[in-house]
């Protein structure tokens, strides 16, 4: 094994692309004893390195700094090693789409996009009129994998509008159902977003005298709650008991806000009411302690506290902007009973709230400082 040869073994075992020659001087002295001390050894070491370069298996420096003049011939004070050369990425052979997915073949496809679409093509080739089943069922069928579609509305195609999870994919969604609680006759719903709240609520609601007055109580927040609020209809229906009306009472804060709005727009497309606030509880909890948190663009909290009711949306947005919030937890369980009037009708307590007025959260007041005591 020449120099050149032991040079370029140690040289392929190197984690750094850069390697000092000195190591690799060291690799080349391994197994021939004589070289160390030979007379020609500078000779053969940078023989050796230009054997390097030709193979491409090394660049020697460009510039003087790089070089050792010293001795001659020069030798590199260090190398770097060639990287391998990338093999070019194969894109998928062209395909014939079935019709429903002609919008395909006008697109230039990632390797993804067709991973994605193939297993769709042969469905709608095969079962142009297959049962629309839950999206994991399909999943599964298509591609061995349950989850595979679990976030198929965020994929560019479907996002676009080309590909239709019910037209192409032959499936729906199967969210996990809202958390619903019949506790009276009426035609509303009450959905509330925090577990404490939804208890205390739960708690006076049972005790109403007039059970006529009394709907439903929800549970759900978040993304969560926007997935599932399409799953309430059937449950409506099961029960045989619709609503008109449908409420929802969630924190003073950005994502509650941004929740309410998202859901409220999900509720109408599956053919229920707009998700419109529990006024009456948004006025009480804006009379609470507030908690510090980082505060809004004023953009954003405008836009945010628009679902709110006029009269209180620019105290709410001002609030966001302050670099406060109002969690549900500031209105508790006594004065969530006391605000409830049990000789007046629930549901316009609820809705309505009291005649516009004022804005509940007055800055100049001094509602933005917090006790001493108070968790942030």
């Amino acid at each position: 094994m020449s120099a050149a040869d032991r040079m370029a073994a140690h040289l392929a075992q190197q984690p750094r692309q850069r390697v000092d020659f000195d190591a690799l001087a060291g690799a080349a002295d391994t197994g021939d004893s004589s070289l160390a001390t030979s007379p020609r050894r500078r000779r053969i070491l940078a023989d050796a390195a230009q054997a390097l370069q030709r193979r491409g298996l090394a660049q020697l420096p460009k510039s003087s700094a790089g070089w050792d003049y010293s001795a001659h011939p020069p030798l590199p004070r260090w190398v770097k090693r060639s990287q391998p050369a990338r093999s070019p990425r194969r894109r998928p052979a062209p395909r014939a789409f079935v019709e429903p997915l002609s919008f395909a073949s006008t697109l230039n496809l990632t390797a993804a996009d067709h991973a994605l679409l193939g297993p769709v093509n042969t469905l709608l080739r095969d079962e142009p009129d297959a049962e629309i089943v839950p999206l994991a069922d399909r999943s599964y069928q298509l591609y061995g994998d349950e989850k595979r579609l679990k976030n198929i509305d965020r994929q560019h195609l479907v996002a676009k509008g080309l590909l239709d999870v019910t037209a192409h994919l032959r499936a729906r969604p199967t969210p996990a159902p809202l958390a619903m609680f019949e506790l009276g006759p009426a035609p509303w719903m009450l959905i509330v977003e925090n577990t404490a709240a939804f208890t205390s609520l739960r708690e006076i609601l049972n005790a109403w005298p007039d059970r006529d007055q009394v709907g439903w109580l929800g549970f759900g927040s978040g993304d969560h709650l926007a997935a599932s609020i399409p799953t309430a209809l059937t449950s409506l229906r099961e029960r045989d008991h619709p609503v008109g009306t449908l409420l929802m009472y969630a924190d003073l804060d950005l994502d509650g806000l941004h929740c309410a709005q998202q859901t409220s727009h999900r509720a109408q497309a599956a053919g229920l009411p707009p998700l419109l606030p529990a006024t009456g509880l948004y006025e009480a909890l804006l009379t609470g302690q507030p908690r510090s948190h980082p505060p809004a663009a004023a953009d954003e909290a405008l836009a945010a506290a628009a679902w709110l009711p006029p009269h209180i949306a620019p105290s709410v947005a001002q609030l966001l902007t302050d670099g406060l919030v109002l969690r549900q937890e500031a209105l508790p369980l006594p004065r969530l009973r006391a605000l409830l009037t049990r000789d007046a009708p629930l549901l316009p307590q609820l809705r309505d709230g009291a005649p516009p007025g004022d804005p509940v959260y007055p800055v100049s007041q001094g509602h933005g400082e917090l006790h001493p005591d108070e968790p942030v």
